[in-house]
């Protein structure tokens, strides 16, 4: 599959002879030693076979999209007779209603229901935990703490959903093989970038931090709206497949959980303790209600609970109390 996907134009070519050869095979006449040279160029390398799959499948659903009155139709256009000098000997009646089926198809994808996803390799990581992932065609994803990831490539696309937390994505180019991660309502499609994406409850943000991105998001009605960004931009979409306004994507954040840091400019302190109980399997919590719009800005080790509450209780008179092994509570 790699090797398939080295260039767009390998891709391609492996598909067109795979087509070539499927039709062949098909053809009442189709002799042993043909049978026998299709058999040597499918093992003589695993793009070919990949191809030879996809077409195969492909002919199955023409075979249940015939049953479509539009398909149907469709095919019936397609089988009317070409100039002498197109047609192919080896396009003959006993299969050619298959062969238009098989090409209305493949000029209608919609209307039929696309393969089904391969099951996918999970990838998780617990608080407190980041790890590199390097995948077959050498991207990687960085898992940042509490996260999961599920990567499911197939012949057509390099599909990574997004189930949980946050991830950065180091991608390798290719047009003909696109990158696309699935997170919340939306989709974020990459070719030979670096970019982050951010699931939360309500709203999933994406930083690019360099290259080209294109976002999609779906409304529940089905309603979509599009934005694209370049090196340096973010932007965020909630639920609703709502797109906010591009944005300067903060790089040094960005790059900063990257390396285990955090750098915090005015936040509240409601938001730095959700933010760095995301990295301990021990939970802060607000023992006081007056303190979640305390002000907060510095640099803290997500890694590093002990050290943020000393700065807590010497910087802005806030004492910390153990409630049990894994919470602690905050007070004034």
């Amino acid at each position: 599959m790699d090797r398939r996907h080295a260039n767009g134009g390998t891709a391609t070519d492996s598909y067109d002879e795979a087509e070539r050869w499927f039709v062949r095979l098909l053809a009442p006449d189709c002799t042993p030693v043909q049978r026998a040279a299709f058999e040597r160029w499918r093992d003589a390398d695993a793009a070919h076979a990949a191809a030879y799959r996809e077409v195969a499948l492909l002919w199955k659903l023409s075979k249940a999209a015939m049953q479509d009155p539009a398909l149907a139709a469709a095919a019936r256009r397609a089988l009317q007779p070409e100039p002498r000098a197109r047609q192919r000997r080896w396009l003959i009646p006993a299969f050619a209603a298959g062969f238009a089926a098989l090409a209305v198809a493949a000029i209608v994808p919609r209307w039929l229901a696309p393969p089904a996803d391969p099951a996918g390799i999970t990838y998780t990581t617990s608080a407190g935990q980041q790890r590199t992932v390097t995948l077959s065609d050498g991207s990687s994803i960085l898992l940042d703490t509490d996260s999961d990831v599920v990567v499911r490539y197939s012949a057509r696309t390099r599909r990574v959903d997004l189930l949980r937390g946050q991830a950065q994505f180091s991608v390798q180019g290719n047009h003909a093989w696109p990158f696309v991660v699935h997170a919340g309502a939306g989709t974020v499609t990459a070719v030979g970038t670096q970019f982050q994406v951010r699931l939360d409850e309500q709203v999933t943000e994406v930083a690019l931090l360099k290259g080209k991105l294109a976002i999609a998001a779906q409304a529940p009605g089905g309603a979509t709206q599009d934005a694209s960004l370049i090196g340096g931009q973010g932007l965020c979409y909630d639920q609703s497949g709502q797109i906010s306004p591009v944005h300067n994507a903060d790089l040094q954040q960005a790059k900063g959980w990257t390396q285990g840091q955090l750098f915090v400019h005015n936040w509240r302190l409601a938001e730095l303790v959700a933010e760095m109980n995301r990295y301990s399997d021990t939970k802060l919590q607000l023992g006081d209600p007056s303190l979640q719009n305390v002000r907060i800005s510095g640099v803290f080790r997500t890694s590093d609970q002990r050290t943020l509450l000393l700065l807590l209780q010497q910087g802005w008179a806030i004492r910390a109390r153990r409630v049990s092994d894994t919470q602690i509570q905050l007070l004034r």
